[in-house]
Formats: structure tokens, C-alpha cells, sequence
């Protein structure tokens, strides 16, 4: 029996001991982007807006423009999670880049109280969304898809999305026929996403918009408009 109370206390130690590694390595990894450039690009390309009516919600709205600036943020965050090779990141940079130069795309992550009217990939769907840029007319999307399965993946990329939330990419051209002029340029002073029905409208802008840069804020409304 002396044995046995020698033993227990050296018993207890080791296992405090061993209980103070899980603590240290979630400390490690509370920032799940690992202080990397990913949070500020998400932030800068990202935008809410909502649609009320009286008292209630119709509408709650996440968008992202996948800009080029934002397509590399991406790229680096991908290749350090999932621990790339040299040629592994290169590729998926390029394939990130030549994405950008042929789509407008943004990625919608839609919270609608009536799951009837979470239709916005139909085209019978109550919804309408529309692209603006600067002083241009409306441009309408070439596809809209949702995504059917999401996973920690999407998740972790996009931590705006809930499990009340639809998730969407809505795909718009990169250039104009027939010249094969650019949708956007550096040129544009702003881009606006509308989604809008009878129901109300909502306005997701990113201003100032550059081509290289990040978007910019002058005015308190260029986050996004509810109405």
C-alpha cells in the first residue's frame, strides 16, 4: 500500500504536466490565419448588407470580391494550411490569376427567413443581383451557383458563413465584348453589387476600386446600404 501512494503523486504530476500541452498549442493557433496576410485582404474585399422591413429581416447578405489582390491573399493562405510545395503555390497562383482575368467573381453567403425565397440561382428566383461599375448600367451576372456542400474548407476562407446561410458564387464577365475591354479597370471610381426585389434592395459597394490596390473608404455608405 506504501508503494501505491509513492507511485500516485508522480502519477498526478506527469499528468498535469501533460494536460499543459493542449493549452499551449491552442494558444498557438487562436488566429487561425497564423498572423498571415489573409484577415486584412478578406476585410478589405468583403461587404454586408441587409434588406427590413418594419421590424423584420428579409434579407442578410456577405459578399466577397474575388479580386486579383484578394485571389493571391487566398493563394498564400491555401498553400500555408495545406503546406504546398514551391511548385505546388506557383500553380495555384497562376490558376488563381488566369480565374481573375476571365470572371468577376464574388462569392454571396444569404440569409432569407422564407427558405422559399432562397432561390437566387433560378431563373424564375424572386431575386435579381446586378453588377455596377462607376457610372456604367447594370451588368447581369453570367451564372449564379450554389454551393451545395459546404465545408471547414469554405468555412475557414469565408468565416462569415452560418448554418442559416446559402452560399453562392455569382460569376460576371472580365471583359466586354468585342473589344475585350476590361468590366474593371483602375479607372473605375467604385463597383456596386445590387441585390434587389420586391421585397427591397441591397447595395454592396467597394470604392475606389484599383486593380492592384485595395479598395479604399470615403464615405461612411460604401460598406454597404440596407433598405
Amino acid at each position: 500500500m506504501l508503494k501505491y501512494y509513492k507511485i500516485f503523486p508522480a502519477i498526478i504530476v506527469i499528468t498535469l504536466c501533460l494536460g499543459c500541452q493542449p493549452v499551449e498549442r491552442l494558444k498557438e493557433s487562436y488566429d487561425p490565419y497564423h498572423g498571415g496576410q489573409y484577415k486584412a485582404a478578406l476585410m478589405d474585399w468583403s461587404r454586408e448588407a441587409r434588406i427590413y422591413r418594419g421590424l423584420g429581416v428579409e434579407l442578410i447578405a456577405n459578399a466577397t470580391f474575388k479580386s486579383s489582390k484578394f485571389r493571391d491573399a487566398y493563394s498564400n493562405e491555401y498553400a500555408r494550411a495545406y503546406k504546398l510545395t514551391g511548385s505546388e503555390k506557383t500553380k495555384l497562383l497562376k490558376d488563381q490569376k488566369n480565374a481573375a482575368l476571365a470572371y468577376n467573381d464574388f462569392l454571396l453567403a444569404a440569409y432569407v427567413p422564407d427558405k422559399k425565397l432562397d432561390d437566387f440561382h433560378k431563373k424564375d428566383s424572386i431575386w435579381k443581383i446586378y453588377l455596377t461599375v462607376g457610372k456604367g448600367g447594370l451588368l447581369k451576372p453570367l451564372e449564379i451557383r450554389k454551393i451545395k456542400k459546404v465545408d471547414a474548407v469554405t468555412t475557414h476562407f469565408f468565416p462569415y458563413i452560418t448554418p442559416w446561410k446559402s452560399v453562392y458564387i455569382v460569376r460576371f464577365p472580365a471583359t466586354s465584348p468585342p473589344a475585350g475591354k476590361a468590366v474593371i479597370d483602375g479607372d473605375a471610381e467604385h463597383i456596386k453589387l445590387i441585390i434587389t426585389s420586391v421585397l427591397g434592395s441591397a447595395e454592396m459597394v467597394w470604392g475606389n476600386y484599383s486593380a492592384t490596390d485595395s479598395p479604399q473608404y470615403d464615405h461612411p455608405d460604401l460598406r454597404g446600404r440596407h433598405r
